[in-house]
């Protein structure tokens, strides 16, 4: 009768054993091995460990590596501009700026309260390279607009990573550039501001330019309102300089679809408003 028992009890560890085979570290059986316990003590007999315990579970789920043949997924990387240095780097930037641009040129800044919630596009005549870091010190916002800027100052790769982290990036002005349309727009659908100097190059004074009418069309696309802001055109070292926000405007567009006319007359308004606040006293 032992015998039989014995025999009976070997089968069922056999068919145990085959279990945790096929199935891993997961077993549900309807037989438990006998556990030993010593009460008061909370110590169990080792000499039969329970099978498919979520202890082992655990342990055998550690032990696992990657299989042959599979890579681990790289991290995705973070877009430009969107990092440790706009965040936390900037707002000391911004302050150095405010205490070292005014050693050159003896500031006034007029319209800040004219900057929208939300997105917009601000244009500003460009007569000198310091022109994005004035209308920053204007806005006086925790974070920079995105800045269209040409492409050349990116062939740099030092420089061009220092301009992308401060939410800088390329446009190629003599063609097309799809990239930094789909760029502007995915900019202003998420809610943030874009800074465009539509001239596309610094004007000295007398002489005049044809600004592109990019501006115009991204902010009708987007549906997001224009916001002209004046610099003080033809300024030399150590001049006072004058950095007028107006008010932001949205053009009576025809059209879902205004055409390349329409667009050139609007981008005329743009400019005459952006002079005009030149010559007020806002």
């Amino acid at each position: 009768m032992n015998e039989a028992t014995g025999n009976r009890q070997q089968g069922t560890d056999a068919s145990v054993a085959a279990s945790t085979a096929r199935h891993g570290d997961s077993v549900t059986t309807s037989h438990q091995s006998p556990v030993t316990s010593h009460q008061g003590t909370g110590v169990t007999d080792s000499s039969t460990p329970l099978r498919g315990s979520q202890n082992d579970a655990a342990g055998a789920d550690a032990h696992i590596g990657p299989q042959p043949g599979e890579t681990k997924k790289a991290k995705p990387k973070k877009e430009p501009g969107r990092g440790f240095a706009v965040k936390y780097i900037y707002p000391i930037l911004w302050w150095l700026l405010r205490i070292l641009l005014p050693l050159y040129h003896w500031p006034s800044f007029r319209g800040r309260e004219n900057l929208p919630e939300g997105p917009c596009v601000i244009c500003a005549n460009h007569s000198g390279f310091a022109d994005p870091l004035w209308v920053f010190l204007l806005m006086k916002t925790r974070m920079p607009p995105w800045t269209m800027a040409r492409k050349s100052l990116f062939e740099k790769p030092v420089f061009g990573r220092f301009l992308a982290a401060f939410r800088a990036f390329p446009v190629d002005r003599d063609h097309a550039d799809m990239a930094a349309v789909k760029k502007s727009l995915s900019v202003l659908k998420n809610g943030e501001k874009l800074l465009i100097f539509p001239e596309g190059t610094r004007v000295k004074k007398g002489k005049k330019s044809e600004p592109k009418s990019g501006a115009v069309l991204l902010a009708q696309r987007a549906g997001a309102p224009l916001v002209p802001v004046y610099i003080t055109h033809g300024r030399k070292p150590f001049q006072p300089i004058r950095v007028v926000m107006g008010p932001a405007y949205t053009p009576a567009y025809s059209s879902r679809r205004p055409d390349a006319a329409e667009l050139e007359r609007h981008t005329a308004e743009l400019m005459e408003k952006i002079y005009r606040l030149g010559k007020s006293e806002i």
